[in-house]
């Protein structure tokens, strides 16, 4: 009796930690449950937070001659999901403080831009365009190059600034199209 009561206090914690540490981003996907996904034209991809289902998209901006719109590549704006789904545009403070976009040409590369996004600064993006037209980009997540897909906010939103916890970022290696994933935790405020 001794020897397996031992065992268990000795095992179980082990057995515990084991399946606690095996959680990988692809588990992580569940986040998403419940959450509309958005269809908009030429969307890259697309902020989800823990707070509501309303929705930040970005997508290329396509100007008339097909090309991407040297002056504003990236659209950013809300997907209204807690109203009616309505687009409506980002307000100055959440382009200037949480999701808007900064951007410029790639040097000596036609049609291709780099940029980041305010509350993801620790990202670079290039966009570009296959030559069918369709718009591609690529970033580095978790050490490889990837296509950003979707980002999830844990947050909590009871003062007018929402308190960040962590961003989670998914995708798809560029060359293999495997999954990759990455957590980025928010970093403690010090005064």
């Amino acid at each position: 009796m001794k020897k397996s009561f031992l065992l268990v206090i000795f095992i179980f914690p082990l057995l515990v930690g084991f399946v606690a540490n095996k959680i990988t981003g692809e588990d992580r996907l569940s986040v998403f449950d419940g959450y509309p996904v958005p269809t908009d034209e030429n969307m890259i991809f697309y902020i989800q937070k823990s707070y509501n289902q309303n929705t930040v998209v970005y997508a290329a901006n396509i100007g008339e001659d097909g090309k991407l719109d040297p002056k504003n590549p990236v659209l950013a704006y809300w997907r209204r999901y807690q109203e009616e789904g309505q687009k409506r545009e980002l307000k100055y403070f959440e382009r200037t403080f949480g999701y808007g976009v900064h951007s410029k040409s790639l040097k000596g590369k036609d049609n291709t831009y780099t940029f980041t996004i305010v509350s993801l600064k620790d990202m670079n993006f290039v966009i570009t365009q296959s030559k069918s037209g369709k718009p591609i980009v690529a970033t580095t997540i978790n050490g490889k190059h990837a296509n950003l897909e979707r980002v999830y906010v844990t947050a909590e939103h009871v003062k007018i600034v929402p308190t960040v916890f962590y961003v989670e970022v998914f995708g798809k290696e560029l060359k293999t199209h495997q999954f990759v994933y990455q957590k980025y935790i928010q970093k403690e405020q010090k005064n």
